[in-house]
């Protein structure tokens, strides 16, 4: 045994060290500060039909360790596109030359346009190449540095590259492997990055199998601004953040009609338009409703409380039930009822009434407490679907509903003081932070437990929490640990949370640590507990999600960007904004600007 463990060990070292120096590439040094805004005067320079501006030395002597591909975008597609040599002032002017006499580009309508509505253009620099590790399952999808790296294929003297944003554009980063846990996915479509770069080359598959290769390239990109964005996070800028993600869930609500009051429930920026799917959560919907009642509230936005009224409205009207009792409200998901639902829609209709009073919203939100109630069981713990056809509960569990329940009563009884709501929310309470989270190595491993956080946090008015802030306390030193600090991966998401370079991090995981970890840090500061690193953590958490939002984001990707302008995409690899993604960010944005109030800051 003992030798085999030797052998095993001394093997997997040297697959190590071979794949590593597969796959190593060293790149040359980037292009100098200079060379990105004298790009930008020279097709400027282009459009306007003067002469060229020179470039600075630096720039003039600059060589690529490969290639300098240019391209021109509208809308969100390439309209253009010229692959150079390696000296980038060359490359660039060749580019600018061979732009101004596309007659196809001059008459975009983005040609002589200025601001998001223009061509924009970027240019790509290759600074090295190394072997694509392929046929190999899942190890291949995993060899290819999302955002940092493209390819480059060639066959017969031809040479073509397939650049980050292109793939970007394309949805080839981050979503070839999907894994049963929801919203995870990992890993690079290969084969159709590689049948794209046999179309360039003008060859079939076949013949870029056989006679071909595809190689991966580091590379380098400027453009026409700055994404990420800047990393700014006082008091004002979240809250202006928080607002621009409200303004940007009021344009893709629906207005009239049945549908009035239902938002767009992913939004495809490549497109404009919502993305292919009949699937549409109600837990997010309502979810996305409470933020815009709390902006309305916060913000003092008045748009944004009409917004959440209508979204109200369109579940009373389309979605809600009784179920089990007349005075029992759910809301209703495909044949089921569920409780993330009626739990969400609680907490918004609460929200909207800490406002102001609505008679309709104050109905709606006493049926669905009653329904709430209903669905405990004996040990404390909820129920989480109701079977509408047989019309009886289903003793089945689900991630998030019991913390989003207990966190709509904590949140109802502020608005409608009703004993039951606290008994009921007190039990769930004791149930998710005592019994049901007492086993083997439960200090060493958690859930997802921002719902559960936020009521633990709403809950020390109404009972003792020494246990729940304690449970709380080591969820966000457990989220702590996973923290990514500057440098630890290929991407600039400091202040994300991970556990490796292969993935790259989610922001909605970002954002609901910081909903919870603000509630708790208040609670926690309050009792005299030290907080130094809980809040250091939660800044660091924001100022990833404050560079990655879209104010305006990566414009030359996108199809229209004064319609996703303040959109949250899932990742900085994403072209896609589901309406929660914006929902938890805000709301995360708001509640620490209300700490930084409190605090003087």
């Amino acid at each position: 045994m003992r030798r085999f463990l030797i052998a095993w060990v001394g093997l997997t070292l040297l697959g190590c060290i071979g794949l590593h120096q597969l796959g190593r590439i060293d790149p040359v040094e980037a292009p100098p500060d200079a060379a990105g805004a004298w790009a930008q005067r020279i097709f400027e320079a282009m459009r306007a039909d003067v002469p060229l501006p020179e470039a600075p030395p630096e720039v003039e002597r600059y060589a690529a360790g490969q290639a300098v591909v240019v391209q021109a975008w509208w809308r969100g597609k390439v309209r253009a596109r010229h692959e150079g040599g390696p000296r980038y002032a060359e490359a660039v002017r060749a580019a600018a030359k061979r732009f101004a006499a596309a007659p196809g580009l001059r008459e975009l309508p983005g040609f002589a346009a200025s601001g998001p509505d223009a061509i924009h253009f970027t240019v790509t620099t290759n600074l090295g190449t190394a072997p694509l590790l392929s046929g190999i399952p899942l190890l291949s999808t995993l060899f290819l540095v999302p955002i940092n790296e493209g390819l480059v294929g060639e066959q017969g003297g031809g040479r073509a590259h397939l650049t980050p944003d292109e793939m970007i554009a394309l949805g080839l980063y981050d979503t070839a492997v999907k894994t049963p846990i929801p919203d995870l996915s990992f890993g690079t479509h290969l084969d159709r990055a590689t049948g794209m770069l046999a179309l360039r080359l003008g060859i079939g598959a076949e013949a870029m199998a056989d006679s071909g290769r595809v190689l991966r390239f580091r590379a380098h990109t400027t453009g026409p601004g700055r994404y990420p964005g800047a990393d700014g996070i006082s008091r004002e800028e979240l809250l202006q953040a928080a607002r621009i993600g409200a303004e940007f869930l009021l344009r893709h609500q629906r207005t009239g009609g049945r549908n009035d009051g239902r938002y767009i429930y992913r939004y495809d920026a490549r497109t404009a338009r919502p993305a292919p799917g009949r699937s549409y959560s109600m837990p997010r919907h309502s979810g996305t409703t409470y933020f815009m009642a709390q902006a309305a509230r916060v913000l003092d936005m008045p748009e944004a409380r009409m917004g959440a009224l209508r979204a109200l409205g369109w579940v009373r009207r389309n979605m809600q039930r009784t179920c089990g009792a007349p005075d029992r409200l759910c809301v209703r998901t495909g044949r089921v009822a569920d409780m993330g639902g009626a739990a969400l829609t609680a907490l918004a209709a609460a929200e909207v009434l800490a406002q102001k009073d609505d008679p309709a919203v104050r109905e709606q939100l006493i049926g669905l407490n009653n329904f709430i109630r209903s669905m405990q069981r004996e040990d404390g713990e909820l129920m989480h679907v109701y079977n509408l056809r047989d019309d009886h509960p289903v003793d089945v569990q689900k991630m998030y509903y019991s913390g989003e329940a207990a966190y709509a009563l904590f949140n109802s009884h502020e608005v409608n003081p009703d004993e039951r709501d606290l008994e009921v929310a007190r039990r769930v309470m004791a149930h998710l932070t005592g019994s049901a989270w007492n086993f083997f190595g439960s200090r060493y491993f958690y859930g997802e437990e921002h719902w559960t956080c936020q009521a633990a946090a709403r809950a020390a008015a109404h009972m003792d929490v020494d246990e729940a802030l304690d449970f709380c306390l080591r969820w966000l030193g457990f989220n702590r640990a996973l923290l990514y600090e500057p440098g630890q991966t290929p991407w600039p998401v400091a202040g994300a949370v991970g556990v490796g370079p292969v993935v790259v991090p989610r922001l909605t995981a970002v954002a609901s640590r910081v909903e919870a970890g603000a509630q708790i840090y208040r609670l926690a500061r309050d009792r005299g507990l030290p907080v130094e690193d809980l809040r250091r953590q939660m800044e660091a958490h924001l100022t990833v999600l404050m560079r990655m939002r879209w104010a305006p984001g990566p414009v030359h990707l996108l199809a229209d960007p004064a319609a996703a302008f303040g959109g949250v995409p899932a990742t900085q690899a994403s072209l896609e904004v589901r309406n929660d993604f914006v929902q938890h960010a805000g709301s995360a944005m708001l509640l620490w600007a209300e700490v930084m109030a409190e605090e003087g800051r």
